[in-house]
């Protein structure tokens, strides 16, 4: 078959890189994977895939603004979902939206600082903990030696 492609939106862009390379490059960190639940998540992971990573190449939104200008790594998720779903957000309940948390606030201040810009207020957005906690995936931790071994 086909090796296998990871995508992911680290600064600078937007990126698809195979996987062994990936896992290389990340032996000693901790990772995790999202399992997709339910018939209807799983339907939607392959046009999902296909939108996420045909965004290869787009900027990364080191200031955070909504897609689909700029991506950071959980709203590259989260927008490639909503284009195969034809919907805004697979992962909140409809009509909810998930508020951009700024924590610890003196991390964000200085970060925003370095981008000569305020740190935004009442934004709504994705982040890790948005999908971490939404009932349509399932983490576990990854070990890349394991990941490795197999490719």
């Amino acid at each position: 078959g086909a090796p296998l492609h990871l995508g992911g939106a680290p600064p600078p862009a937007v990126v698809v890189t195979p996987a062994a390379d990936f896992w290389r490059r990340a032996s000693h960190a901790t990772l995790y994977a999202g399992r997709l639940v339910g018939a209807r998540m799983r339907a939607l992971g392959a046009a999902a895939t296909q939108a996420a990573s045909a965004q290869a190449g787009t900027p990364y939104a080191s200031d955070f603004e909504p897609p689909p200008a700029k991506f950071y790594c959980s709203s590259l998720v989260e927008w490639a979902f909503g284009v195969a779903a034809g919907e805004k957000s697979v992962f909140l309940p409809p009509g909810l939206t998930f508020k951009l948390l700024f924590e610890p606030l003196g991390f964000w201040e200085r970060y925003y600082h370095g981008l000569n810009q305020s740190l935004p207020v009442n934004v709504s957005g994705s982040n890790p903990t948005l999908l971490l906690h939404s009932p349509a995936v399932r983490f576990t931790t990854l070990r890349p030696e394991d990941v490795v071994a197999n490719l």
